[in-house]
């Protein structure tokens, strides 16, 4: 049992009408629970499942079927209520050039009305934090693509949410900067028992950083556990052989996978 749930779906399903007769099912009765202060990576292929089910729980999707709660409250009835307290870091999130780095942590974060000397105090720690501190008053149009990447983590976390939604947050960040993320991402969960939930398809990145994983494929949930848990059931020598032998078939011994 997960102790002290953020995250509870029940039988959530999203179908995609395309057209009057075809209909695409992105997910198919997801039921799962994530904890207070877990990282939790969503593993897939490409069109599994795991962008669809973290649009549904930020409030961009509704569902056609099931249900889902966000801090305890219903994702199509409060979001404004989870809006303000979780945050969303996709994969091509948009930046804003033409201001500087700090500018862009600030003005992120005074949309949700936080006060000016917080903002700022928040800021300089992240900057800090990301490697940035020397190039705060650069405007960003000037960044490598990995720098962008830092300065789009320091924004997302600027609001201080309780649940964090990071798809693919290391993306074209160098190995050095990628262990900066990584590192952060640690001490957000241990130390200020944040909820993170992490799309990656760096298995390495997986293993270091999630307390668990969810395996999705073709909208459905094959498999939720520890990494270590998971290479114990399938007899696989490491999460990649799991997810792999899952994904094809090859190394599934039958039965409820769940």
């Amino acid at each position: 049992m997960v102790d002290d749930v953020v995250i509870r779906t029940e039988g959530l399903t999203k179908i995609f009408e395309k057209g009057k007769k075809r209909e695409v099912v992105a997910l198919k009765d997801v039921n799962l629970q994530i904890g207070r202060g877990e990282v939790f990576g969503l593993l897939g292929t490409n069109g599994a499942g795991k962008t669809t089910l973290i649009r549904l729980l930020v409030g961009l999707l509704t569902p056609t079927e099931g249900s889902a709660t966000v801090l305890g409250k219903n994702i199509v009835k409060d979001m404004a209520y989870i809006r303000q307290r979780v945050a969303l870091l996709p994969q091509e999130a948009g930046i804003y050039d033409r201001l500087t780095a700090r500018e862009n942590l600030i003005y992120y974060g005074g949309l949700y009305g936080i006060p000016e000397v917080e903002l700022n105090e928040r800021a300089d720690r992240l900057l800090e934090i990301v490697g940035l501190k020397e190039k705060e008053d650069f405007q960003v149009k000037g960044f490598s693509g990995g720098m962008k990447r830092k300065v789009l983590v320091a924004r997302t976390l600027v609001i201080e949410p309780e649940i964090v939604f990071l798809d693919e947050p290391t993306t074209g960040i160098d190995t050095l900067g990628a262990r900066v993320v990584r590192n952060l991402l640690k001490v957000l969960s241990s130390e200020e028992n944040r909820t993170i939930i992490l799309t990656t398809h760096d298995l390495n990145e997986v293993s270091e950083l999630c307390d668990r994983v969810g395996i999705l494929n073709e909208g459905k949930l094959i498999a939720v556990g520890k990494p270590s848990e998971l290479e114990e059931k399938f007899k696989a020598a490491n999460l990649e052989d799991v997810f792999t032998g899952l994904v094809t078939g090859e190394g599934v011994y039958g039965g409820d996978h769940l």
